[in-house]
């Protein structure tokens, strides 16, 4: 019988469909799974097997009332009456299966989250996007700095909260890995560095000021080369969003394949005329 009901679940993984059409079908596979066992069940009592035809019926009566839930949710839109699983699933996890897929949400960005905030406000017609170059050394310490923080609860590699289903999809209308961090995540310290030396606006960043590292370098200020841009501007670091790292690419049979990548880094600058000397200026994020 097993081997029958993984012959088809196989045969399902080939087509894409729909999760909940998908879980449906699944519904009414498991029904057919669970009439072979009340069979069973009622051979083993009908031979005077009681220990094992008790132990069948618990599994029988446990198995049909999970069938039941799910017929309701999925087959009606809603949930039963006599659903006393879902209330107690939510109050030990904290969240509720998700409507499409009946499976539970992953946890968002907790207590730390407000750590990813701008440098500081600046308004929009102030900022311009940069280009950042990031040289092997600053790879390797913009990976450790990601990996320590995505450890410790300060960004999250979670996929948007994307179910592998909606991953798959994603991928397939995109053909665009998906990003294992989510969206919109600033390091919780960053600054621009001027460095004479080697003529470059460096981009140091850290769990704080103390423990600051070289993770980029900034080449270019909008269509400007940085070198240029330094000497008309006083700039300032608005925005860092960390971007780039694992990601998930589509396999066979509806799974996904974790692939490894370099971290990337999307910088914002605020400029400001370097002749205007008397407006009073902020030292955050000052080179």
């Amino acid at each position: 019988m097993f081997s029958f009901l993984d012959m088809i679940n196989s045969s399902l993984s080939y087509f894409n469909i729909k999760p909940k059409l998908k879980n449906k079908i699944y519904v009414i596979i498991a029904f057919l799974g669970d009439g072979y066992l009340i069979y069973v069940t009622a051979r083993l009592l009908m031979n005077k097997a009681w220990m094992r035809g008790f132990l069948y019926f618990l599994a029988v009566v446990l198995l049909t009332y999970y069938l039941y839930l799910n017929a309701v949710y999925y087959f009606l839109n809603r949930t039963s009456r006599l659903d006393f699983l879902s209330p107690w699933l939510i109050k030990v996890t904290g969240t509720a299966p998700d409507a499409e897929t009946g499976k539970m949400p992953r946890r968002r960005a907790g207590g730390r989250q407000h750590l990813n905030q701008a440098n500081g406000y600046y308004s929009d017609q102030d900022t311009v996007e940069a280009n950042v170059a990031i040289d092997a050394t600053e790879q390797k310490n913009l990976r450790n700095l990601v990996d320590q923080l995505v450890a410790d609860k300060v960004l999250f590699a979670e996929y948007d909260g994307k179910s592998e289903e909606q991953i798959l999809s994603e991928y397939r209308e995109t053909r665009q890995p998906v990003m294992a961090l989510n969206q919109g995540q600033t390091l919780p310290y960053y600054e621009l560095v001027h460095e004479p030396r080697r003529h470059r606006l460096e981009i140091y960043a850290g769990i704080n000021e103390m423990e600051k590292v070289k993770v980029g370098h900034i080449t270019k200020v909008g269509l400007t080369d940085a070198h240029a841009a330094r000497q008309q501007y006083r700039l300032y670091l608005a925005q860092l969003f960390v971007t780039g790292g694992p990601r998930k690419i589509a396999g066979r049979r509806d799974t996904t394949i974790l692939t490894d990548g370099d971290f990337g880094l999307q910088a914002f600058l605020a400029y400001k005329e370097k002749e205007d000397e008397a407006k009073p200026t902020s030292r955050a994020g000052r080179y």
